[in-house]
């Protein structure tokens, strides 16, 4: 469950070109050429390529992959606002991100609230805007305080684990909320609260581990790096601000090749954005393929879907993810690029992995490095350090498996709400399953021993492995596909009839 590197390691000499493999890009390699680099430096390179760059923005925001409107010109001027702020950039990443959350305030689900309105009799008399921009200005100082603490407490055994105290804090909030003790504005309130923690959960984490160094980022930096280019999502795209200082770009010239980075990036993106609508007119419409959830719930509604056709469903929801994903977070992460920080991709090259443990790291990098530091490493330092093979395999289950069920547990705030914690819980056994599952497949990675080496053939080395993998989460992400709060037994269920059998469980 390492890190690697991937496509962000700038050249060591910009002007000297370095010899291009034809095989290894898709893109000309804007970045190594020098009087592109030159260019890009200048007031007006720096236009066109701000301009290119709303220009594709624009092209996605039509194709929707950009929600809220106008919100891809706000992003593009916040992150082109940053790279030219030099020695301020952190401060105006932050005030950035603080007017797009004003004017954006509704990237998160806040759904929770409305329903406890409703069940408080208090829907209408409470605007739920206000009530939202309320809180989240109310965490703000929380969030520091929070911060504080744990930087003056890192040497204290309690404060040793801040993270693991987040936890608690989440904990007793939500049975404090799900009790039904508090009444009327209380109650919605302690909601509000939770929505909004549950939201930044993951970001929070990331500054209060970071405050266990020495020489921990600044509080402007963590504050500003809390969703700055996102949207709809809760995973903190690009770690925390202690790795979005690592990756800064120093020099002009750094800052120019990492910006043209940015371009070919959502140039790329635009490309797979393109290739998913080819996959979903050919796959969905030509040949007659149901889309997963169509398929699922026209089984649900107790009408047979055909063998075939159903199971075809099941593989072709693999693909269609993988690229909504990797478009997803090509454009955030062009977004940080152009403001001036080298992250990391989300998604690169997954179909090239070898084994389930590489395939995960490359699909969704960072969700995979949010568990990795909030369960993997506490749990591998502490743990079985007499057996090695046990110690790689315990910490794996509990980042792949308990971790990743809590993350998304975290997320179920409007569920819990709405049906209560246990019946929350019931709902997501499908993807527990899945967790448990996805946890057994990197275990086992990660601890055989892996045949076909330099001396073996393509076909054994790379392709074999390849498609066993990509086979394997293609029966995977069927348990994480769009109808997951449906019993596990009704998903085996589906499967079974899309191979011809029927069977009630």
């Amino acid at each position: 469950m390492s890190s690697p590197a991937f496509d962000t390691h700038l050249p060591a000499e910009a002007s000297r070109r370095p010899r291009v493999d034809p095989r290894s890009w898709r893109l000309p390699p804007l970045e190594t050429y020098p009087a592109v680099v030159v260019f890009a430096q200048s007031i007006p390179g720096k236009l066109v390529l701000f301009v290119a760059f709303a220009a594709l923005m624009k092209l996605h925001a039509h194709a929707g992959w950009v929600g809220g409107q106008g919100m891809w010109a706000a992003l593009t001027l916040s992150a082109a606002l940053v790279s030219i702020a030099g020695p301020y950039r952190h401060h105006v990443l932050l005030a950035c991100a603080g007017l797009l959350l004003a004017r954006y305030p509704t990237w998160f689900d806040f759904s929770a609230v409305e329903t406890v309105l409703r069940q408080e009799y208090l829907y209408g008399a409470l605007h739920v805007g206000t009530l939202r921009a309320l809180t989240l200005i109310g965490c703000v100082p929380s969030a520091i305080l929070l911060i504080h603490l744990a930087r003056l407490c890192r040497d204290h055994p309690l404060g040793r684990t801040p993270v693991l105290w987040q936890h608690a804090v989440y904990a007793s909030l939500l049975a404090l909320a799900a009790s039904g003790v508090l009444d009327d504005h209380l109650q919605v309130a302690a909601w509000s609260l939770l929505s909004v923690w549950s939201a930044y959960f993951w970001y929070l984490a990331y500054a209060l581990m970071n405050q266990r160094q020495r020489q921990p980022a600044p509080m402007v930096l963590h504050l500003a790096t809390f969703n700055p280019f996102a949207w709809a999502t809760v995973v903190p795209m690009g770690k925390g601000g202690a790795n979005w200082r690592s990756v800064e770009a120093a020099a002009a010239e750094e800052l120019a090749v990492t910006q043209l980075k940015a371009l070919k990036l959502l140039v790329w993106a635009l490309f797979l954005s393109g290739v998913l609508s080819a996959f979903r007119w050919c796959v969905y419409e030509q040949f007659g393929v149901p889309d997963l959830k169509l398929a699922f719930d026209r089984f649900l509604q107790g009408k047979d879907v055909p063998a075939p056709l159903g199971l075809f469903s099941v593989l072709a929801n693999l693909p269609d993810r993988l690229l909504l994903m990797a478009i997803m977070g090509h454009i955030i992460i062009a977004l940080a690029r152009l403001a001036g920080f080298r992250l990391l991709r989300n998604t690169y090259r997954p179909l090239s992995a070898r084994t389930v443990a590489e395939f995960w790291n490359r699909y969704v990098y960072y969700f995979k490095e949010i568990l990795v530091h909030v369960y993997f490493y506490p749990t591998f330092v502490r743990c079985f350090k007499r057996h090695p093979r046990l110690r790689i395999a315990f910490a794996t289950f509990m980042a792949a498996g308990v971790g990743n069920f809590l993350f998304h547990f975290v997320m179920q705030t409007p569920t819990i709400a709405k049906y209560g914690i246990w019946d929350a819980v019931v709902r997501m056994q499908t993807y527990a399953f899945y967790c448990g599952l996805l946890a057994a497949g990197i275990i086992v990675s990660q601890l055989r021993v892996r045949r076909g080496g330099a001396g073996s053939g393509w076909v054994r080395r790379q392709l074999v492995p390849s498609i066993v993998v990509t086979g394997f989460f293609c029966f995977l992400s069927f348990f994480d596909g769009p109808q997951r709060h449906v019993s596990l037994a009704r998903h085996f269920e589906f499967l079974l009839q899309s191979i011809g059998i029927s069977y009630r469980f």
